[in-house]
Order: C-alpha cells, then structure tokens, then sequence
C-alpha cells in the first residue's frame, strides 16, 4: 500500500486551477453470480450483501506538471498493483446517528460502522476502518450519550477502526449489555487504479486531459 491521500496530491501546486468537478460519476455495485443453462432459467448466487464503490474522478485540464505528477503516481502504484486512500467529497465523515453499536456485554473493543439509509428499511451497515487521524479531525465517542476522552478512556486504531476501552471506562475496562457507542468521526477509502493504462489528451497546446481515471474500493 501507498501511504498517500489522492486528494492531498491533487491540491499539489502542479494541479493549480486543476481539481474534481461536477459531474462526478460514482458506482454502486452488488455482486452476484448468475449461471445460465439451456433451459433458460438461471442460478444466482449472491457474493456481496452491500455494495462496493467505483469512482470516476472529472479531473480537468492539466498542465504538464499536473499531468506528469499524475503519471508519476500511476508508475508508482505500478497501474492497479498498489493501493493508497481517496476520500469521497461526499461521504467522508459519519454522525453520531449514523455510528450506533449496542454492547452485548463484556466486550472491551467497538468496531467503528456506519449506517447507510437510515430511516428506509433497506438500510445497510459497513465496518469502516482507514480512520482520518485524531491531528487531523479529533473522534467524538460517546457511551449512554457521555463524551469518553481518547488516551483516558479509549485509544482508536485508525488503521482497523476498532475502539480499545480503557480501565476509565469501567472496573475492568469492558462494556455492560445494553449500553449503547455512538461516534462521530471522518474516513479515508482504500482504493486502486482500475486500470493499467493511463490515457490523455492535449485539447490545447501545453494543456492535457485525463481520461476515465476510475477508483475502485478494495478491501484488505
């Protein structure tokens, strides 16, 4: 993995007057296999219960600087071998409404989630790891609605998005059933070039084009 921000070398002064414009075409998608026989009925088999996300960046024109900076990252992700971190414009933090998790009782760490739909009934529910860094953007977590504070009650591992609790936050550091973990809190996607091939185009002189620069969200 790459330890990079796509968005941070983006804002690079190579990229001025260059950035992600409207429209900006995102995918869900929900794998399942289907089998097709002769007869013409078919067999599905379902892969994924949620979906996972595809993004096709409108990055605009570049100067040759921003266009080499992105081939540069292109050769150092070696095309789609490597992954590093995207975060979504729109979906890039998660409200205390959204992060709900009930303690069965006993256990001293949380997994981090966030509810998607919430209010419909086909809402879904995603561990979410890759945590933007306290530096960066400090957690809010709460049990029974009481603010916890981080290095007293609870450390966060940003990597993995779990909650380890602390002696401070009961006796022996574990939660009793029934108490509910809220937090608010921003993230990062692991993502990868969908693609080996980087393509451009030079509408204007000195000027050049990203074409289909596609992220997809991977899992490791």
């Amino acid at each position: 993995m790459i330890n990079i921000v796509i968005n941070d070398v983006i804002g690079q002064a190579a990229f001025k007057g260059w950035d992600e414009a409207h429209p900006l075409r995102k995918e869900l998608t929900w794998l399942t296999d289907v089998v097709r026989y002769d007869n013409a009925k078919e067999q599905r088999n379902q892969i994924l219960e949620q979906p996972v996300r595809r993004w096709y960046p409108n990055w605009e024109l570049l100067d040759k600087a921003g266009r080499d900076v992105l081939i540069a990252l292109f050769q150092r992700a070696r095309g789609r071998y490597e992954t590093f971190y995207y975060q979504d414009r729109e979906d890039y933090a998660c409200a205390l409404t959204e992060c709900i998790v009930t303690a069965a009782g006993g256990e001293t760490t949380t997994q981090l989630v966030k509810r998607y739909l919430i209010g419909l009934s086909e809402y879904w529910e995603e561990d979410k790891k890759n945590i933007v860094p306290s530096g960066t953007f400090a957690p809010v977590v709460k049990i029974d609605g009481s603010t916890k504070t981080e290095g007293t009650h609870f450390t966060l591992n940003d990597a993995t998005g779990i909650i380890n609790w602390t002696a401070g936050t009961s006796a022996n550091g574990a939660l009793t059933t029934g108490q509910v973990v809220t937090a608010q809190y921003e993230f990062y996607y692991l993502v990868r070039f969908d693609s080996d091939i980087h393509a451009d185009i030079s509408p204007y002189p000195d000027l050049w084009q990203a074409q289909e620069v596609q992220l997809l969200e991977v899992s490791e």
